[in-house]
């Protein structure tokens, strides 16, 4: 026990903010996500990244910062969020969930080493973000709730600078996490969300099934945070009609209309080996969507594809068209279209 008390002395260790100790024990609850893990002493969550020692909860990723790049915000995927501008881009090691199939699992299944880690300084990001020319930061690659303590400080001092911030996210934080992020600043996240209820409890090893995704969703639109929805189609799991249209009638429920909503092509990773989704499968998706209300369906991770262009809801226009994960050319008048002059629902 000497040896993990030792690891407060670290950089990139510090109090974790939302936890709750046990009465008469040295247990604490985890409150940071869903899974809501209880942690004896000396052990460590679902996730890795918090670590009981002495009956306080301890982060052990803040600045633990293992991937950093400035991206294009269409990457993300935001489109209708400062579109053609970039976000620095950044994340911590580890994930709340346990998708076999994650796309990013070579960052998301690395665990917390405060040993070997590098602690990167707020400031040292402000200046990047800065020397990129970008316009605010993306904690994304992995989930971003699980640098919480990091974020906080880093998004206060970036709207102190006239810079926004963002997370692509599981969504699985819990409500409090939720709002502390909205306080400190966060302006705009898109939500993965990976399929019905019993996809998140078999396969993503998600306690509560799908109700935190679609719960968030609904709270940080209501909060004035920008919200998109993306939806990864992963072959033989999720990709039938049913499913899709369970996807398309939450979204509308928890969403609105308005809301983006990504269907993202999958490719064989990790430990899921079926084959890529069927673009005709995304292009169904995508008709569905339309047919059931949605404004602005997608299609994403299909480069080029004509599903990746946002049209004018009221008269079919073409008004902002991309090619490879960027704005190739807008066709708005002032963010509106020219022919009929409907307002695209955008952050500029």
């Amino acid at each position: 026990m000497e040896e993990k008390k030792g690891l407060i002395e670290l950089p990139t260790v510090r109090k974790a903010y939302l936890f709750e100790k046990t009465y008469g024990t040295k247990t604490v609850r985890c409150i940071l996500c869903e899974q809501r893990c209880e942690i004896e002493e000396g052990k460590s969550g679902k996730c890795g990244t918090r670590i009981n020692i002495d009956g306080e909860l301890q982060t052990m990723t803040y600045g633990d910062i293992v991937c950093c790049e400035s991206r294009p915000v269409e990457i993300k995927p935001f489109f209708h969020f400062h579109p053609g501008k970039t976000l620095l881009t950044f994340c911590c090691p580890s994930c709340n969930l346990s998708c076999p199939w994650c796309q990013n699992h070579t960052l998301s299944r690395a665990k917390p080493r405060p040993l070997k880690a590098r602690h990167v300084p707020i400031s040292e990001l402000l200046e990047s973000a800065t020397n990129s020319e970008d316009i605010g930061f993306c904690a994304s690659f992995t989930e971003p709730t699980l640098l919480l303590e990091y974020c906080l400080g880093l998004f206060r001092e970036a709207k102190a600078k006239g810079l926004v911030n963002t997370f692509v996210s599981n969504g699985y934080m819990t409500s409090e996490a939720l709002h502390m992020l909205k306080r400190a600043g966060l302006d705009a996240i898109n939500i993965d969300i990976k399929g019905s209820d019993a996809v998140y409890r078999e396969y993503c090893g998600g306690k509560k099934g799908d109700e935190p995704p679609w719960r968030n969703i609904k709270d940080a639109i209501e909060m004035g945070i920008h919200v998109e929805v993306t939806h990864l189609v992963v072959t033989g799991l999720n990709d039938n009609e049913n499913s899709i249209i369970e996807i398309v009638k939450k979204h509308l429920e928890f969403a609105g209309p308005k809301t983006p909503l990504h269907f993202t092509a999958y490719r064989p990773a990790h430990k899921y080996d079926a084959p890529p989704t069927h673009v005709s499968i995304l292009e169904h998706a995508y008709e569905i969507a339309k047919k059931e209300g949605i404004l602005f369906p997608y299609v994403g991770n299909v480069s080029g594809h004509k599903y990746e262009n946002t049209y004018c809801p009221e008269c079919g226009k073409l008004l902002l068209e991309r090619s490879g994960f960027t704005l190739s050319r807008n066709n708005t008048s002032d963010w509106k279209c020219p022919d009929c002059g409907y307002a695209l629902p955008v952050v500029t």
